[in-house]
């Protein structure tokens, strides 16, 4: 029986799962601009079909059925590619993946299911008439398809300082883009490296939104990555950029505004994002009403709404919503030996040797706390220096010589 596209609903499967800091429903947590279920939603409606939310696959007696788990990020393009494949369907079919950067990078526990070559996931049209009583039972029906990436690679540096390892190629690394994701949801480091890719596909959808930029952009004589990237640079009506600003690769969502010298780069900001005079913002998705304060440098980073970013460098971290990072807070990036190691599901995960922290939601981190790299700051804490690292104590005459601060005195070293 072959699937008529007026006919097909997608039953979106509730796994009870939750996303630690922040304890959120996987379909609540933030990834870029919108949630998980947000995403889930636009790209279903934006395949014609209508979204029906089910406690458990067994619900699912329709037939034909695509079948949608509720930690599974998707974006249009692909689930689009992949309901074209089921409407020729004759079988029960599931999305599958080939290994490749994409894959690897949103899979660094590899915890979705393997079958050759290819990554396959809670993601399935199903066509035969007999029940489903389980996920267990969907993975031995559902055959793989796999689905073309079409994902270019850009090759990075890595510094010749990080790992022991100077074999050629070695110290290099391939960033995936594309617009045909497919991912699970269930830690911070797949939200924020989702985050980082929804960077890309967010520019590419307001690009095909204007296709007389497309073709300029395909005509234009000199085409190297910095022309083109000037050329990439989307501002919305109601925002408010200052001259002396310098854009890139960057989407500036309504009511935004950006100081003066403040730098957008490979970015995209959301509605009510404020950059202060000097702010630099390269890498970077943040959510409605983030506040860059000025002269920040924040780089390869996610902000859930709300939040309120100062520092002097910080790099690949995730921050949940209304969260409050002082200047000279530190959040430690990078292992040089070894590395980074961040804890799911009660055991310890070797993620590579670059990675920052997570901030749960409503997170202050005050003056002169270091934060490992790995690390995840639960919700609601309040995380100042050490008292006695400060100077609280001064006589009115210095002592001779070199001084330090012992225990809040001032004191002769």
């Amino acid at each position: 029986m072959s699937l008529q596209s007026g006919r097909l609903r997608c039953f979106r499967v509730a796994t009870g799962r939750v996303v630690l800091p922040f304890g959120d429903p996987v379909r609540d947590v933030h990834v870029g601009l919108t949630t998980v279920g947000q995403r889930q939603a636009a790209a279903v409606a934006a395949c014609g079909l209508e979204l029906v939310d089910v406690a458990d696959v067994a619900e699912v007696s329709e037939r034909p059925a695509l079948v949608l788990f509720d930690d599974v990020f998707v974006t249009e393009m692909a689930l689009r590619q992949f309901v074209a494949q089921a409407l020729s369907a004759r079988e029960d079919l599931a999305l599958a993946m080939e290994d490749g950067p994409l894959a690897r990078a949103t899979d660094p526990f590899g915890e979705v299911r393997r079958e050759g070559e290819d990554r396959v996931y809670d993601l399935a049209v199903l066509v035969d008439p007999a029940p489903v009583r389980d996920l267990a039972e969907l993975h031995r029906r559902a055959k793989p398809w796999r689905m073309p990436a079409r994902e270019r690679t850009t090759r990075l540096a890595l510094p010749p300082s990080v790992g022991a390892d100077r074999t050629p190629g070695a110290r290099e690394a391939d960033a995936p883009i594309t617009a045909r994701i497919v991912a699970p949801v269930r830690h911070w480091v797949q939200v924020l490296r989702l985050a980082q890719l929804s960077i890309g596909v967010e520019l590419l959808d307001a690009l095909r939104a204007e296709p007389r930029r497309m073709l300029r952009l395909r005509l234009m004589p000199k085409r190297d990555p910095w022309s083109v990237s000037r050329k990439l640079v989307f501002v919305h009506p109601t925002a408010r950029v200052h001259p002396t600003a310098d854009l890139e690769a960057a989407i500036i969502g309504p009511g935004a505004v950006v100081e003066a010298h403040a730098h957008v780069h490979r970015s995209v900001l959301g509605a009510n994002v404020r950059l202060g005079d000097h702010a630099v913002v390269v890498g970077c998705m943040l959510a409605e009403r983030v506040q860059v304060l000025r002269a920040s440098y924040i780089a390869l980073c996610a902000a859930m709404p709300g939040g309120t970013l100062a520092s002097y460098k910080v790099q690949m971290s995730l921050f949940g919503r209304d969260v409050f990072l002082t200047t000279s807070a530190w959040l430690i990036d990078a292992k040089l030996k070894g590395e980074v190691q961040v804890e799911h599901e009660g055991q310890r995960h070797a993620v590579g040797p670059f990675l920052g922290c997570c901030l749960g939601h409503r997170v202050t981190l005050g003056a002169q706390v270091l934060v490992q790299a790995g690390r995840a700051v639960p919700n609601d804490a309040t995380v100042v220096g050490a008292p006695d690292r400060f100077l609280s104590q001064i006589g009115e005459v210095a002592p001779p010589g070199v001084s330090t601060v012992r225990d809040g005195r001032l004191v002769p070293l």
